[in-house]
Order: C-alpha cells, then sequence, then structure tokens
C-alpha cells in the first residue's frame, strides 16, 4: 500500500512539474542575471540609466525567484502529503522517503514516466 501511493506521488510530481513551468523560469532568471552584467559593464549609459535598468531588472528577477519558490514548493508538495496522509493510515509514515525502497521507487517511477512519455510523444505526436 505504501509503495503504490509513493509510486502515486511520485507520477503526480512529475505532471506537477511539466506544468509548472520551473525550465522556463529558470531560463529566463538566468538570462536576466546575464543583462543585469552586461548593463553594468555597459560605458555608455549613465549612472542614472544604468540605476532604472537595474531597478527594473531586480523587480523583475524577485518575481521570477518568487515564481521559482511556488513551482519547487509544487513539486515535492505531493511528497510532503505524506504527513497529512499519515493521520489517516500509520503505514504511510513520511519517513519510507529515507529508506532504499523510498529513495529507488520514485527515481524508478520517474525514468518509467519519462520512458513513457517520450514512447506516447513518438507513436501519437503526429496526430
Amino acid at each position: 500500500m505504501v509503495y503504490i501511493v509513493l509510486i502515486v506521488l511520485t507520477v503526480l510530481s512529475c505532471i506537477l512539474f511539466e506544468f509548472s513551468g520551473l525550465s522556463t523560469t529558470l531560463k529566463n532568471l538566468v538570462a536576466s542575471y546575464k543583462h543585469q552584467f552586461k548593463v553594468m559593464a555597459n560605458k555608455e549609459l549613465t549612472d542614472e540609466m544604468k540605476q532604472k535598468e537595474l531597478l527594473q531588472l531586480i523587480s523583475k528577477q524577485l518575481v521570477l525567484i518568487g515564481k521559482l519558490i511556488f513551482a519547487i514548493f509544487l513539486f515535492v508538495a505531493p511528497f510532503l502529503s505524506l504527513f497529512l496522509l499519515k493521520k489517516i493510515d500509520e503505514s504511510l509514515n513520511p519517513d519510507i522517503l529515507v529508506t532504499w525502497w523510498g529513495l529507488l521507487i520514485p527515481v524508478v517511477t520517474v525514468i518509467l514516466y519519462l520512458l513513457l512519455k517520450q514512447t506516447y510523444g513518438k507513436l501519437f505526436g503526429n496526430r
């Protein structure tokens, strides 16, 4: 029972990861930081122009960091639900996540999820 719940939570976490836009947020955040260094190194801009553009970049970065934290929380939330599920059934102990089976089952589930997703995309991607 515990392992089935762990598999379901892992698949749910994979689905939430795909729809959270975590990779896009990371790319935008890295691009923003790169642009920030370019602005600071630009000798053609005045200090006031640099300050204005850097403040805009910092506000954009704060929003992206907030999105990143929320996306990470969404990714981890299914596993955090084990603490709530423990109240329903004592066998659903969150300590299972630190055992060998608790580590191996999510890894194997993610690999199978990615393989099935890739196979499904090859089979039905042309429709």
